[in-house]
C-alpha cells in the first residue's frame, strides 16, 4: 500500500524558513500563546485521536471527535490517520527490523517517496469501509492548503503563527520522537520485546502528549494511560478522560 509521507518531510524541513520568517516578522510575542495552543492541540491530535483512538482503538468517543481529529490532522500535514495507521501498525509489527518503517536516524527527514510496501491491516480495512476515512484519505492534503490559504486570508501574521509554525514545529518534534524513542536493533540475548525507551523528562521539555512515554506503549500498544508512574505525565490520557463515552478503556 502507497501512504504518503513526503508531506511531513517537506513541513519539517520548512521549520528553519518559518521560524526565521517568524521572528522577523515584527509580530507582537502574543502571537505565540495561540501558536503553542495549536501545536499541543496538533500534538494531542496524533497521540490520541491518530494513534490511540484510530489505530488502536484504545476508547470509545463521540463521532464528534472522530471528524474532529481527522480534519486536525490533515490540516497539520499528518496525512490521513488510515495512512498514519498503516504505517504505525507495521513499526509494531516489525520494530526493530530492517522492515520497521520508522527510521531511527535523520534520514525520517528524508523520505520524499511514497512507501510501497507495508502491509494493510484488519483496521485499515475497516477504516477504509467508512466514508469519513475515505474522505481524509482522498482530500488530507487539500484540508491542509485549504486551512492555509483561510489562515493567509486573515493575513501574514495569522498564516504565520496559526498554521505554519505549530505545524511546523510539530513536525519537527514528532521526527525526533520517532529517531530516538527506539536504542535501535537489540543486541543478541536481550530479552526485551522491542527497545522502546521511556523519555519522560522530554514530556516536560517538548510536550507530545505523552508519546515520550514509548515503552509502556509498545509493552501494552492497547493501553489507554501511558502513566504507569507517579512521575509520568500523560496529557493525552487526561483529554481520553473528559472526551471518552464512559471514560475507560476499551477491552
Amino acid at each position: 500500500m502507497k501512504t504518503k509521507v513526503w508531506q511531513r518531510s517537506i513541513g519539517a524541513w520548512l521549520f528553519p524558513l518559518v521560524a526565521y520568517l517568524a521572528y522577523t516578522s515584527g509580530a507582537s510575542t502574543y502571537w505565540l500563546i495561540p501558536a503553542f495552543l495549536l501545536y499541543i492541540t496538533i500534538a494531542l491530535t496524533v497521540t490520541v485521536g491518530y494513534h490511540r483512538l484510530f489505530t488502536h482503538n484504545s476508547f470509545d468517543t463521540p463521532r464528534f471527535w472522530h471528524w474532529f481529529f481527522g480534519i486536525v490532522g490533515c490540516a497539520s500535514l499528518n496525512s490521513s490517520p488510515m495512512h498514519w495507521s498503516v504505517v504505525h501498525i507495521n513499526h509494531h509489527k516489525f520494530t526493530d527490523t530492517d522492515k520497521d518503517p520508522y527510521d531511527s536516524n535523520f534520514k525520517h527527514y528524508l523520505r520524499f517517496k511514497e512507501r510501497t510496501d507495508l502491509q494493510v491491516s484488519k483496521n485499515e480495512v475497516r477504516m477504509m469501509r467508512d466514508p469519513m476515512h475515505q474522505f481524509f484519505v482522498n482530500h488530507s492534503l487539500s484540508l491542509a492548503l485549504g486551512y492555509a490559504v483561510i489562515m493567509s486570508l486573515f493575513g501574514y501574521t495569522a498564516f504565520l503563527f496559526l498554521w505554519a509554525l505549530p505545524t511546523s514545529t510539530y513536525l519537527v518534534t514528532a521526527g525526533l520522537h520517532t529517531i530516538f524513542a527506539h536504542e535501535g536493533r537489540l543486541p543478541d540475548g536481550d530479552v526485551r520485546t522491542s527497545s522502546a525507551r521511556n523519555l519522560w523528562l522530554l514530556e516536560f521539555i517538548i510536550p507530545m502528549g505523552g508519546e515520550c512515554l514509548h515503552r509502556e506503549h509498545h509493552e501494552k500498544p492497547k493501553l489507554m494511560n501511558w502513566a504507569t508512574r507517579p512521575y509520568y505525565y500523560d496529557m493525552g490520557a487526561q483529554l481520553i478522560r473528559m472526551i471518552s463515552k464512559n471514560g475507560k478503556q476499551t477491552a
